[in-house]
């Protein structure tokens, strides 16, 4: 970046920002990343050009969806969406509609997330690209969990995994808070004999199969339905709408157990664990470790 600076390419300084903004957004730095991805995207507005601008409104949306400011990664990512239909490019597009269905599903939009998601996996199939797909199934695994449908939800997160798998994608924690409650409720509710097999399943599922299942209004028409050897049972009835995820993190922490050890004890990360807490605080109304454990220890959860 530096080089290109003193021979005054802006185009290539703007590619370098963004470069840059893409590694220490990576490492957790989100200000810094925003900063760089700021200063690229008004170079790029002077400069013109589409793949450049779109990369930018993209990635600061992206990195503003991380942050959970949703209206603010919402407004970027649909200048970037309005570009790149203008210019039909497709190379990124898939990518921002990805994005605004994040955002739409975490604004509670469920039908326009899964406009969103079901578009950009028409062109994740024409592209071949099995890192944004994944992506994009889980977020419609995301919805089908949230709509009680477990089984539907946990071969979409099976077939997301196998195409990350492929890829070699691994998801920062940021990224993984934003699925764990879905994820976590639909293991739950299925059970772990049911989750396997749907695992064991979604491995063996390619890219255009598990694309055409995602977006199909009659699933039981492909290979990927299956039925449980055994009927899954309902999840139990909770207090406050809790999960069973939840109650075990609870039951934990109302023995004393620091977020560190309860992440070691459910093989979480300490950043999941928090979220639960946080989930659990929100639905039982205390905001202390000690309400929290006399909550629990009052409707016999501990």
């Amino acid at each position: 970046m530096a080089l290109h600076r003193e021979s005054g390419d802006g185009r290539r300084v703007a590619w370098s920002l963004g470069n840059l903004a893409n590694v220490v957004s990576a490492q957790g730095d989100f200000e810094r990343a925003k900063e760089l991805y700021e200063e690229g995207l008004a170079l790029s507005r002077e400069l013109g050009g589409t793949e450049m601008l779109g990369a930018h409104l993209i990635s600061l949306g992206y990195v503003y969806l991380l942050e959970v400011d949703l209206e603010r990664a919402t407004t970027l990512n649909e200048e970037a969406l309005r570009l790149l239909r203008k210019q039909e490019r497709k190379s990124l597009l898939h990518v921002v509609l990805d994005n605004l269905g994040w955002a739409a599903l975490l604004q509670g939009d469920q039908a326009r997330a899964r406009s969103y998601y079901e578009e950009g996996l028409t062109i994740c199939k024409e592209l071949g690209d099995k890192t944004i797909a994944s992506e994009s199934l889980e977020g419609l695994a995301c919805i089908s969990a949230s709509e009680g449908e477990a089984e539907r939800a946990a071969k979409l997160f099976c077939a997301a995994q196998a195409l990350s798998e492929a890829v070699g994608l691994h998801h920062t924690p940021e990224q993984a808070a934003l699925r764990e409650p879905y994820l976590a409720t639909t293991r739950s509710q299925l059970g772990e004999v049911a989750w396997e097999e749907a695992l064991a399943q979604g491995r063996a599922v390619g890219l255009e199969e598990a694309i055409e299942y995602a977006i199909s209004d009659k699933p039981s028409v492909t290979t990927l339905y299956f039925t449980p050897e055994q009927p899954s049972a309902p999840e139990p009835k909770y207090p406050a709408g809790l999960t069973s995820r939840e109650i075990e993190v609870l039951g934990l922490v109302a023995s004393g157990m620091t977020s560190t050890k309860i992440a070691e004890e459910l093989f979480l990360s300490p950043r999941t664990v928090n979220t639960h807490i946080n989930s659990i605080y929100h639905k039982i109304g205390v905001n202390s470790r000690a309400a929290a454990t006399r909550y629990a220890l009052e409707h016999g959860l501990a």
